[in-house]
């Protein structure tokens, strides 16, 4: 049995997308479940690809400069190589903060483009992952008085670490680089666990899939609490919901109702459920159109947790309303006494068939479809293989997306080992990336740079650092034959 292990880190980034732009550093450190920290501290740095443009706004927020990154850097396949050595250990569980929304992503699609699985190291061998800015929330909404908690000027509570950090004053260092970024989360969850062990250790058991399916009942429709950003800060980012059904496609998401609500829903055809659940915000007249369905990931961390850490003191403080819960809760009830299995057969169309993405992009397809098991050895191969062998040999791949993924791994890593036609090519696909990518593009970057440049209130290292974006982008943009917008 391998001992529990928490890996704390962080990424920082040429842009938002974890799909479309590229990890510049990373910083990770260990620790046992008690938080302490165990052997030595991972910072790490990426060379940029020429493939993407960076984004003056993430340059701004990190001050990271990409000849800084350049100089300090490792090819990406010698940089996923050692942050996958730490995250896939046995028994560890990869942690950070807003990680399962962007970190995990980043990570995901990084092993993706090295050929690597972008999946295994989350579960296999004991592993997992979590994160802590859900279980923040939690303690804000059912335990206010174990933090000094930053308000925003609009009234509602600030998440971000910057502010909790500051508030509380837990060393942060500088913001928005990567280790000064994991020292800060590994302080604020131990000043969590200092408020509440109890609550602090229940949440992390939540790391756990089948800890989190042990508590879902759809049968019996157990009320439980969820938090969650998606709850909103007028309600404490809590709420209170009732698990109906498992998803129709995904067997990891459950579908649930919001007690708050009146289960509408329940006299609506799927096709009007649907067409109301999956309309985007400005398309209804009220955000109370939209009917009180979601779907919780249990092999996400969720925080949910029985109602018994809702006393009536929590309850009458968040505004829940007991009655109105419990009146929901019986209505959807009967309803499913009434109907039998056409009422789960009900819900689970109104997810079935949902728009599936397509993206002939290889390198941000990850989700278009699984790796067939007949390629998985090859993907194997190629991540063994030494430079000069994938010069040399040919991967006979089924899925369509691999042998481009394999020629741009082969370019951004080992340029040399290209023949001068694969070097034409390549050339060719920075040329097009820079010039009409729908992501960033020379004529999108020269307008967010003039954007982020005209800001008074830059730092002299932002400052800087914008100054080496543009000379690096003018530099490069000769390099490959394109003119400046």
């Amino acid at each position: 049995m391998s001992v529990e292990t928490l890996y704390w880190h962080d990424y920082e980034t040429s842009g938002a997308s974890p799909a479309s732009d590229r990890p510049w550093q990373f910083a990770g450190l260990r620790t046992t479940t008690d938080l302490e920290i165990i052997g030595d501290s991972l910072t790490v740095y990426a060379k940029p690809a020429l493939d993407v443009l960076p984004h003056p706004a993430a340059v701004r927020v990190t001050g990271i400069s990409p000849f800084e990154v350049e100089e300090k850097g490792l090819s990406e396949q010698g940089f996923i190589a050692r942050i996958h050595n730490e995250l896939s250990q046995p028994g560890t569980c990869g942690v950070g903060y807003n990680s399962l929304r962007f970190d995990d992503e980043v990570t995901r699609f990084t092993l993706w483009r090295n050929f690597y699985d972008p999946y295994a190291r989350e579960y296999s061998q004991g592993n997992s992952r979590w994160d802590l800015i859900d279980v923040v929330r939690c303690f804000y909404a059912l335990r206010p008085d174990s933090l000094n908690w930053p308000m925003r000027p609009d009234g509602a509570p600030s998440f971000k670490l910057e502010d909790l950090t500051a508030a509380n004053g837990l060393e942060h260092g500088a913001a928005h680089d990567a280790m000064s970024d994991v020292t800060a989360t590994l302080a604020l969850a131990r000043a969590l666990r200092s408020a509440d062990r109890a609550l602090f250790d229940e949440l992390l058991s939540m790391r756990f899939k089948a800890r989190v399916e042990a508590l879902v009942d759809t049968n019996a429709m157990t009320p439980l609490v969820y938090v969650s950003g998606l709850m909103g800060t007028e309600r404490a980012c809590l709420g209170v919901v009732a698990p109906l059904a498992v998803h129709p496609e995904y067997k990891s998401d459950i579908i649930c109702a919001d007690l708050s609500r009146e289960p509408d829903f329940l006299s609506m055809t799927p096709e009007e459920i649907q067409e109301r659940l999956f309309a985007k915000g400005d398309e209804l007249a009220s955000p109370n159109d939209r009917p009180g369905l979601m779907t919780i990931k249990v092999n996400k961390a969720p925080v949910l947790l029985p109602m018994q850490h809702v006393s009536p003191d929590i309850a009458a403080r968040l505004g829940l309303d007991g009655d109105s819960l419990r009146r929901n809760l019986a209505t959807l009830r009967q309803a499913r006494a009434d109907r039998g299995s056409e009422f789960i057969q009900h819900l689970q169309s109104v997810y079935q068939g949902g728009p599936k993405v397509t993206d002939s992009n290889p390198d941000t397809a990850l989700y278009g479809a699984f790796v067939p098991n007949s390629d998985r050895r090859l993907i194997q191969e190629v991540q063994e293989s030494s430079p000069a062998e994938l010069r040399d040999r040919r991967f006979a791949f089924t899925d369509r997306r691999l042998p481009e993924l394999l020629f741009r791994y082969r370019a951004r890593n080992w340029p040399d080992i290209l023949t001068d036609a694969e070097r034409a090519t390549w050339q060719e696909h920075c040329r097009e990336q820079w010039q009409s990518s729908d992501h960033m593009n020379l004529e999108s970057f020269h307008l967010a740079l003039a954007e982020e440049q005209s800001n008074p209130n830059l730092g002299d290292k932002q400052r800087a650092a914008l100054a080496d974006l543009e000379r690096w982008v003018s530099e490069n943009a000769k390099v490959l034959g394109v003119g400046a917008a």
